[in-house]
């Protein structure tokens, strides 16, 4: 099934599969959410590839979904209950994580922003695109993603 934070992909919602009574079925993808260009910020654009329960468990569901960066592009606030492994496969992604200095990954590179903390994701670049592949774990039942309000400046 399909769910809000696969439509904002790293992130953004997750109360489908909060609101389900039944484990979530296999499903494969392959196009962008149907909720992804309206709701997802400018130059922000995920791409479902694959959502199942675990093998032996209904108890954590498994997701992989690629993030589609435009120049300059980048996810609102967020943070993950669940873990998530992301990969960058094209261009340059800069990760913002609260309370350590933001860090650059290039093609090849991976990062693992921790569970339960605020952070951001954008394009290094404001004038090439970049793609992540993202692979996480959450426990049925639980958002996949929680969205905050944009970190205070000064």
């Amino acid at each position: 099934m399909r769910s809000i934070f696969l439509a904002w992909a790293i992130g953004f919602g997750g109360t489908a599969l909060a609101q389900q009574a039944s484990p979530v079925a296999p499903m494969h993808h392959g196009a962008p959410a149907p909720a992804a260009s309206a709701a997802a910020p400018p130059g922000f654009r995920p791409t479902v590839l694959l959502e199942t329960p675990l093998l032996g468990t209904e108890q954590r569901i498994y997701r992989l979904y690629t993030i589609d960066f435009g120049p300059g592009g980048a996810t609102p606030r967020h943070m993950h209950p669940g873990d998530e492994i992301a990969l960058v496969t094209d261009g340059a992604v800069t990760l913002e994580m609260e309370g350590e200095p933001p860090r650059t990954f290039q093609v090849g590179q991976t990062f693992h922003p921790r569970p339960m903390t605020p952070h951001v994701a954008r394009n290094a670049s404001a004038t090439a695109p970049a793609r992540v592949t993202v692979s996480s774990i959450t426990e049925a039942g639980r958002p996949s993603t929680i969205m905050l309000p944009p970190a205070a400046t000064n």
